[in-house]
C-alpha cells in the first residue's frame, strides 16, 4: 500500500475514499463463515488514509467476528470480536476489540532483494511449513504473508523457530501484529 496518495477527499459529512487506499482480502480463511465486510481505520498501524476491508460474521447489533488474517491492521487477530461504529464514510469501522481470541498475527516480509523467482520459492517453502504446523496464512501479494497462531501454543514457538532461521538467512523480516494486551 505504500505511503498515503492524498486521494481522500471531504465532501460536507461525506468522506471519499480513494480505491487505492482501500486493502482488501481475497481469500480469507474463514470466507464460509463470513457475512459481511467491515472496515479498520490504518492510521494506528502507521498508514494514515489508508483502510483495510476485513471479512466478519455479524455477531450482535454493532458486533461482528474476523474472519480473515489482517494484513496491515494491528491489535486485531482471526477470530477477535470486535465492535463498530460509524466513521470515515463507512457504516461499520472497527472501534474495539470486545472479546479477544487468543490468536497471534505474524506479518512476513520477504526481501525485496531477492529475484521474484527466489522469492516464490522460499514463500513457497513457507506455506509447506505453515501447512505441517496447521498454522493459517493469507498471502497479500508475492513477499508479503499474514499468518494466524494461537498464542502460546507448542505451533507458535515452531513457527517463530521458522520465522526467526528464515530471518537469519535474511531472507525476510517479520513481526508479531497482535501480542496479548
Amino acid at each position: 500500500m505504500g505511503q498515503p496518495t492524498g486521494n481522500s477527499d471531504t465532501i460536507g459529512e461525506l468522506v471519499m475514499v480513494g480505491i487505492g487506499d482501500i486493502c482488501g482480502h481475497l481469500e480469507p480463511v474463514w470466507q464460509s463463515e463470513s457475512d459481511s465486510t467491515i472496515m479498520c481505520d490504518l492510521t494506528d498501524s502507521g498508514l494514515p488514509g489508508k483502510w483495510e476491508q476485513l471479512w466478519a460474521k455479524r455477531s450482535g447489533e454493532c458486533e461482528f467476528t474476523i474472519c480473515c488474517i489482517p494484513f496491515f491492521a494491528r491489535k486485531i487477530a482471526l477470530g477477535d470480536k470486535v465492535g463498530v461504529r460509524p466513521a470515515g464514510g463507512f457504516e461499520w469501522v472497527i472501534d474495539s476489540v470486545v472479546d479477544d481470541s487468543g490468536n497471534a498475527v505474524y506479518h512476513v516480509i520477504f526481501d525485496e532483494g531477492m529475484a521474484e523467482h527466489d522469492t516464490a520459492e522460499r514463500q513457497n517453502e513457507l506455506l509447506r511449513n505453515l501447512k505441517a504446523l496447521r498454522i493459517e496464512c493469507e498471502v497479500f501479494q508475492l513477499g508479503y504473508v499474514a499468518i494466524n497462531c494461537p498464542m502460546q501454543s507448542p505451533q507458535c514457538e515452531e513457527l517463530e523457530r521458522v520465522l526467526n532461521a528464515y530471518s537469519l538467512l535474511g531472507w525476510s523480516q517479520f513481526e508479531n501484529a497482535k501480542i496479548n494486551t
